[in-house]
């Protein structure tokens, strides 16, 4: 049974061949470069309400040219300042996140997916992936036997890293 694996219809790896002697693992990350803008948005954010809250040296500054009263005195800024909060611990969270956890994950005989179309991870077995392309430049898409399709985006992945690892990497049908 031959499978393949088709970037804009080039194959790149098949299935079929064994290599028991070879430890079978891949990792693949996002570019942490490209992790950098969501990093010092996240931090600002959280600084901002940080700072608010505890009437630190930018609340001194904004009071300098704002009327501003003590923190908590208006409701509606109190709750825009933990807002912001949240959401600068959010940002910080989901980029840290990003840094550490592959987007695609292969060990021995399972393959594990960030997608967007489930929330937690995805784990299939290898030989279960009759197709793998590039769909909209920035998806990956696996197709498995059992009609399920999956995308991860990798924008901030080497494609050619990508199509490099699956080619030289030998996978195997389960008999």
């Amino acid at each position: 049974m031959s499978n393949q694996y088709n970037f804009h219809t080039k194959t790149i790896a098949k299935l079929g061949y064994s290599d028991s002697l070879r430890e079978k693992y891949m990792k693949f990350y996002r570019d942490r470069s490209s992790l950098f803008l969501p990093l010092l948005r996240g931090s600002a954010l959280t600084y901002v309400g940080v700072d608010n809250i505890i009437t630190g040296p930018f609340r001194q500054l904004m009071i300098k040219y704002f009327r501003l009263g003590d923190f908590g005195s208006n409701a509606r800024e109190e709750y825009l300042y933990y807002l912001l909060l949240f959401f600068g611990l959010l940002q910080l969270l989901i980029t840290l996140q990003s840094a550490f956890q592959p987007v695609i994950e292969i060990i021995d005989t399972k393959v594990i997916l960030r997608t967007k179309e489930k929330t937690l991870s995805v784990i299939k077995n290898t030989f279960d992936i009759i197709n793998l392309e590039v769909v909209e430049s920035n998806y990956l898409q696996f197709s498995f036997r059992n009609g399920e399709v999956y995308n991860v985006q990798v924008d901030d992945v080497s494609i050619k890293e990508i199509q490099k690892e699956f080619t030289s990497f030998n996978f195997y049908e389960e008999e």
